[in-house]
C-alpha cells in the first residue's frame, strides 16, 4: 500500500542580515512572541538582571567617565547589553542565531542597530500579509456566499 503524503509548506519568510539568512517563523504561535519580545526578553533576562543591578554607570558616558570606571564595571555593562541583544535575536529567529550572527559579525553595536531595523522591518512585512491574508479570506467568504445562493 502506497504512503499518503502531504506538503506543507511553513509559514514565514526570509530575513537577511549582511550575508546571513535567517528565517522569521510568522506563524500565530510565533507572533505572539515576537509582539511580546521585550517581556520575554525581560524574563530570560532574570539571572543577569541581577549583574546589571550590581553596574553603577556614570549618568554621561563620554571619555572621562569610561576612563573612570574599572575595567569590571565596562566588561560586566557590556555582558549585559550583549545578552540582552542576544536574547532577543533568539526570540525571533529561535535559539542559537545571535551567535551565528554574532561569529560572522562580531559588533555588538551594529547588530544592536540591526536589531531595531529587523524589529520594524518584520512588523511591516507581518502586517503586509495580514492585509493579504484578510483579503484572500474576504474573496473565499464572498465566493462561498455565491455557490450557497446558486444552490437555492
Amino acid at each position: 500500500m502506497a504512503d499518503i503524503k502531504i506538503g506543507i509548506k511553513r509559514t514565514g519568510f526570509p530575513v537577511k542580515i549582511g550575508e546571513i539568512e535567517l528565517w522569521f517563523d510568522s506563524s500565530i504561535e510565533n507572533l505572539k512572541k515576537f509582539f511580546n519580545i521585550d517581556k520575554l526578553a525581560a524574563e530570560r533576562l532574570e539571572q543577569t538582571k541581577k549583574m546589571a543591578e550590581s553596574i553603577v554607570l556614570p549618568d554621561e558616558i563620554n571619555e572621562e567617565t569610561v576612563k573612570a570606571m574599572d575595567e569590571q564595571t565596562i566588561d560586566d555593562a557590556f555582558s549585559v547589553n550583549k545578552e540582552f541583544i542576544a536574547i532577543q535575536y533568539d526570540l525571533i529567529f529561535g535559539d542559537g542565531t545571535f551567535e551565528k550572527v554574532y561569529e560572522k559579525y562580531p559588533d555588538i553595536m551594529a547588530l544592536e542597530d540591526v536589531l531595531e531595523q529587523v524589529g520594524q522591518a518584520v512588523a511591516q512585512k507581518v502586517e503586509d500579509m495580514e492585509k493579504e491574508r484578510h483579503e484572500k479570506s474576504v474573496v473565499k467568504m464572498s465566493d462561498h456566499l455565491k455557490k450557497k445562493a446558486s444552490k437555492k
